[in-house]
């Protein structure tokens, strides 16, 4: 019934919308280009793909960067679907149509499913995006962990002219110490075939406050580092050869991120405040290096062909958090002293190789322009997390995997397009053993001691055959519906399992193969409407998708269980030139889901906030440009409040962002405030993590209060 009432609702929406435009087709025809959506591997352009495309151009990400804003929360206010940013470097609770999001920085993943731990987008400078393409629903292209969908970010090649571009930016809060700065440099050659970019940047943030003017805590997410007093370098180069038939992208990245954190979290109040303990930990850090090699050779006997390569060494320190109502499980500095462990903070270390064969084949015999792309993915994970002094916090774990994947893309007709495909992929698991140290659990009953258990680790396999199958029909040459079923794999946060392990009564081990986590497998089903002429771009869709193994953090037990479960969706993008120098937008979104948490077989259940933090998003937007160069812009931000018996009740959030430009000498003046009117609230996303056992309430986090940024860009 609920997913019958949003295919009627939308469509109704969608159909009454767009019937004007219809008309209006046929008094001004236009023919637009598109851009090759490199997230769905087949050279598939959007009015082709049968399901729910979306591309942020850098753009429009640096604009609102420009404001105040971080990537996360940027990207967050333009995607539909996807969940509130927590205001913190780390990605909790910002989940895609409810459910988990496949990062990738030029098709490549940086972070290992087997150890969730997601910074992907506090580490990268947006001035090094070109595009950000959002492919939702699941989807197995580029493996295991799309169950959402894919936020696939294309960074910039060099450019055919030489260019240096400077850029530096400022920003503060109404407080002591809030002053936060950024400066970037980059620059572009080339000769003769080859080209050459080069990327440099840093960037400092001062202390953080909320609408109050009250002090920000440094850790709000237990351990997850917050979004202040952090120190961040990062370099990029990129390299692009072309010659003939022949191309190759070669890009080399690497970054060091440093959070300073002076006092601790007091998790107890609502919202949580920073204490008077001065902090006792390490700092929280981030290091990475990446290299990622991309050959093309166009026209062989078979097709096109596509090979990539790729590596990632990652290491990642998390902060020391309190044991308290917020942290019940911690590591003790032995059996029987019950204290937190000072050397108990963790560190988590990752290393990903791979490489992909595609090929683009013609199938003329099919139909004309008909293509089947297939090929080969090969990969490997590497995992360990660690105590400061090098006890194991998890069981060390390798993974390899081997995937076989054809997908054919066939116009039938001038109106209709055909999509189908089929993954199949293998997983080879090897778990170490490790011995979980000596921890304690915080109970209604007071402090429980939890002896040290051998974890017998072994050799796993998982295997997954996915496949999708979907329709577009042209109405005309600028709206088309478009249907899908798709299938995405995900492997769960393995780790997390080994690092709760807990032993029966009376036994001191356990096994891997009794923890282990079950591979889930997300069935999604879309239905949508796509408008793209020349002033105006609409798209419409409802969704429902289903799993059988969908995974739950419980933050009052910490504990991980999985369940059948269901999500469904509706979504609605609008995009109005209203004039040449004037624009307007629409981003909606709805999202909600539930769970058979007691197994017996009724999906009655709401998923917790964690999963979905807000059921509906909406933001507006205006962009005016006047003949003088000036620019302005705003927006209205806004997420509901979620309010279901069972689970903690989140506050509506809602913002207003402005911001602008103006040319000054051979560059532009950027300015921009966020929070405008300085709103007192709490963030939705962040205290959507944690519930307080003693209360049953949410560990509350408050949203940053007004920022006001100014800048200077010049390119030469």
């Amino acid at each position: 019934m609920i997913l019958t009432r949003l295919l009627t609702g939308t469509s109704a929406m969608a159909l009454a919308t767009t019937a004007p435009l219809f008309a209006q087709e046929q008094e001004e025809p236009v023919e637009l280009g598109e851009i090759i959506i490199q997230a769905v591997r087949t050279g598939a352009t959007e009015s082709s793909i049968p399901g729910t495309v979306q591309v942020v151009e850098g753009a429009q990400i640096i604009d609102r960067v420009r404001r105040g804003q971080t990537l996360s929360r940027a990207l967050s206010d333009l995607v539909p679907g996807l969940a509130p940013a927590n205001g913190t470097i780390g990605g909790a609770s910002q989940t895609l149509r409810g459910r988990t999001t496949q990062i990738l920085i030029d098709g490549v993943a940086r972070t290992s499913e087997l150890r969730g731990f997601d910074r992907e987008l506090a580490v990268l400078d947006p001035n090094s995006i070109e595009r950000i393409e959002i492919v939702k629903g699941s989807t197995a292209r580029f493996g295991n962990g799309a169950t959402g969908g894919i936020i696939n970010i294309v960074t910039k090649k060099p450019s055919e002219e030489p260019r240096t571009t400077l850029e530096t930016r400022f920003s503060a809060q109404d407080g002591g110490g809030s002053l936060s700065n950024e400066l970037f440099l980059s620059h572009d050659t080339r000769a003769g075939d080859l080209g050459l970019r080069f990327e440099l940047s840093r960037s400092e943030t001062g202390n953080s406050y909320d609408g109050n003017g009250t002090l920000l805590p440094s850790d709000p997410l237990v351990g997850q580092g917050g979004g202040d007093n952090i120190e961040r370098y990062t370099f990029g180069v990129a390299a692009n050869w072309s010659r003939g038939p022949h191309e190759l992208d070669v890009r080399l990245d690497t970054y060091q991120l440093e959070q300073d954190v002076d006092y601790f979290t007091d998790y107890s109040t609502n919202p949580v405040r920073v204490t008077d303990r001065p902090y006792t930990g390490a700092p929280v850090e981030d290091r990475g290096t990446s290299a990622n090699v991309t050959y093309r050779y166009d026209n062989t006997a078979l097709g096109d062909l596509e090979i990539n390569a790729y590596f990632t060494d990652i290491e990642r320190r998390s902060a020391l958090a309190e044991p308290g109502p917020a942290n019940l499980s911690y590591y003790t500095t032995s059996t029987t002293d019950l204290s937190q462990d000072p050397l108990s903070q963790g560190e988590l270390f990752t290393s990903t190789y791979g490489v992909s064969l595609t090929m683009r084949t013609p199938i003329e015999w099919v139909g004309p322009d008909a293509v089947l792309t297939w090929g080969l993915d090969l990969g490997r994970d590497e995992v360990e997390q660690k105590t400061l002094d090098g006890r194991d916090l998890l069981a060390p774990m390798t993974q390899d995997s081997v995937a076989v994947f054809a997908q054919a893309d066939i116009p039938i007709g001038d109106r209709l397009d055909l999509s189908a495909g089929l993954r199949a992929e293998r997983f080879s698991l090897s778990v170490s053993d490790f011995n979980r140290p000596a921890a304690a659990q915080i109970t209604g009953r007071g402090i429980i001691p939890l002896v040290p258990v051998d974890v017998i680790g072994g050799d796993f396999d998982y295997d997954a055959v996915v496949g999708n199958l979907g329709l577009v029909y042209h109405l005309t040459p600028s709206t088309s519906i478009y249907g899908g079923f798709s299938q995405g794999f995900s492997l769960p946060d393995v780790g997390a399992f080994t690092r709760r392990a807990i032993a029966q009564p009376g036994q001191t081990s356990v096994s891997f193969s009794d923890i282990q986590p079950e591979a889930q497998i997300v069935d999604t089903w879309e239905l949508g409407l796509r408008h793209n002429s020349q002033r105006i771009s609409i798209d419409s869709s409802v969704y429902f998708s289903t799993s059988d193994e969908g995974v739950v953090f419980d933050a009052a037990t910490n504990t991980i269980t999985q369940q059948k479960e269901e999500v469904w969706g509706a979504e609605f993008s609008l995009d109005y030139d209203i004039r040449d120098d004037w624009s307007a937008g629409a981003q909606l979104a709805y999202v909600e889901g539930r769970s058979d948490s007691n197994n017996d077989g009724d999906v009655d259940t709401w998923l917790p906030n964690n999963r979905i933090p807000t059921p509906f998003t909406a933001t507006l937007y205006t962009d005016k440009s006047f003949e003088n160069g000036l620019t302005l812009s705003g927006e209205l931000v806004f997420s509901a409040k979620r309010d279901h018996p069972e689970l903690p009740k989140l506050e509506n959030m809602f913002r207003v962002n402005v911001g602008g430009s103006y040319p000054v000498g051979p560059g532009l003046v950027t300015f921009g405030v966020t929070n405008l009117f300085d709103r007192q609230q709490e963030n939705s996303a962040a205290s959507s993590v944690r519930i307080n056992p003693l209360t049953g309430d949410a560990v509350r986090i408050a949203d940053e209060g007004r920022r006001v940024s100014v800048g200077y860009t010049v390119s030469f």
